[in-house]
């Protein structure tokens, strides 16, 4: 079965027989992506700012704090969450530890309910991350899954989970995939909308709170599919993200 779970509250309980793929589109797993494509050593998630704080003096030198509060970088963190931050080579060699509202927290969820693969997966990274899945597509669950927005869905995850979707078709001409309807809505939504990206990407709550925290290049830097043909592979025991090999 391949799904779209709109929300992490959708996520079952146990999922250790499937394959998740983490979207946050504007902007967690987009910067994970640019990060790793810039040379980062890893990105470490966590589910809160302190958390984030409280692991700076045990890991790897460098060592970079990267979030978002309200999606402004803390006063005294390194790095924001605009992706656009982590494409220079400040990011390079190090390692991140990265909180955000959303994206790191789905992540977390995902990974304290089993799964046995967890992938970072935006538009950037779209075609990649559909070949990644395309191993297992048969023995595991796949689950596209959300992080949605102040507890809300987001327009732009679904879209993110249509572009791998999109992908993951064109790659196997397979009529015979399950797909479940909420797949195929988000299939359907990416399709109308993928010569005009940037624009549907402004239309839902994400994009507007980006753009009212004055970021809204990041909108445009997000909406480059296939803009990196890297892979993110999230350890679910340790939550530690690093680039993986393209299929």
């Amino acid at each position: 079965m391949i799904t779209t779970l709109f929300h992490p509250r959708e996520l079952p309980a146990q999922t250790s027989r499937a394959q998740v793929v983490i979207l946050d589109v504007l902007r967690a797993t987009s910067t994970i992506i640019t990060a790793l494509s810039a040379g980062a050593r890893e990105v470490r998630l966590f589910d809160s700012l302190d958390a984030a704080r409280q692991a700076r003096p045990t890991a790897p030198v460098p060592a970079l704090l990267a979030g978002e509060k309200s999606c402004l970088k803390p006063d005294d963190f390194d790095l924001g969450n605009s992706p656009r931050e982590h494409a220079t080579e400040k990011v390079g060699g190090a390692t991140l530890l990265l909180s955000t509202t959303n994206g790191t927290r789905a992540a977390v969820t995902a990974a304290r309910a089993g799964a046995t693969t967890l992938l970072a997966g935006c538009l950037l990274n779209a075609t990649a991350t559909a070949r990644a899945l395309i191993p297992q597509i048969d023995s595991h669950d796949t689950y596209l899954l959300c992080a949605g927005t102040n507890g809300q869905h987001s327009l732009e995850d679904v879209l993110g989970a249509g572009a791998i979707l999109f992908a993951l078709l064109q790659a196997t001409y397979r009529t015979d995939l399950a797909l479940t309807d909420s797949a195929w809505m988000a299939y359907h939504a990416y399709a109308a909308t993928r010569q005009r990206l940037p624009a549907a990407l402004r239309l839902g709550l994400g994009g507007i709170n980006v753009i009212n925290a004055g970021l809204e290049d990041d909108i445009d830097f997000c909406a480059r599919v296939d803009a990196t043909p890297v892979v993110g592979r999230i350890d679910p025991a340790s939550l530690h993200v690093s680039l993986a090999a393209a299929v």
